[in-house]
């Protein structure tokens, strides 16, 4: 998902990793590279209503969103601090209870290129959750609204942003939870549009 970025290479390639890096937790997908700045739209449609839910499936899509939120606030304080507890054992690392397989990968990922490259982050992006997409015995899948204009990512030691100008900072994202043997629901896949708009 980011290319890592080696001492000696351009500061154009630093700023694409600063982009690339301030959405990678809602935004961490390898099917769809996204775009560097978005193309002017028309205003954005409403989301069609999702399916009707029973009250099993609501508490389901509760119980899921919530952990989002936590797993939000672990990654953005590791983002913006540079700290994250690296525990040998995956299952005892700080993001395990809400994110799982190639989720917390990329995550994990994102946090440990930013530390190599002396990168942080600041502010905190505003996601609701727009609409539900699917919810089955194992899996829920949600369409979520990201406004992060009031994110920066900065050299840690200079303070200067090095994010790409032009960037869309309100865009949709669809994401998936998958429920463990354990009975918690984890968020397994992201999918970000930036050329889109919510």
């Amino acid at each position: 998902m980011n290319p890592y970025i080696r001492r000696g290479r351009s500061a154009a390639a630093a700023v694409a990793l600063a982009a690339l890096l301030s959405s990678a937790l809602l935004g961490c997908s390898s099917e769809v590279p996204e775009p560097q700045a978005a193309p002017s739209r028309p205003p954005a449609a409403k989301p069609s209503p999702g399916p009707s839910l029973s009250a099993d499936e609501q508490r389901s899509v509760d119980a899921a969103w919530t952990g989002f939120l936590k797993l939000n606030s672990i990654y953005l304080a590791a983002g913006q601090t540079g700290k994250y507890d690296w525990n040998a054992d995956a299952t005892r690392r700080p993001m395990y209870p809400y994110a799982g397989g190639r989720y917390m990968a990329l995550l994990e990922r994102d946090l440990d290129l930013m530390a190599e490259q002396g990168l942080v982050r600041t502010g905190r992006p505003t996601v609701t959750l727009r609409r539900v997409v699917s919810v089955s015995v194992t899996s829920i899948v949600v369409e979520a609204c990201v406004d992060d204009a009031a994110v920066d990512t900065v050299d840690r030691k200079t303070r200067k942003s090095v994010a790409a100008p032009g960037q869309n900072h309100r865009y949709p994202v669809t994401l998936r939870a998958g429920l463990y043997p354990d009975g918690a629901w984890r968020w397994v896949d992201s999918h970000t549009d930036r050329a889109a708009s919510c």
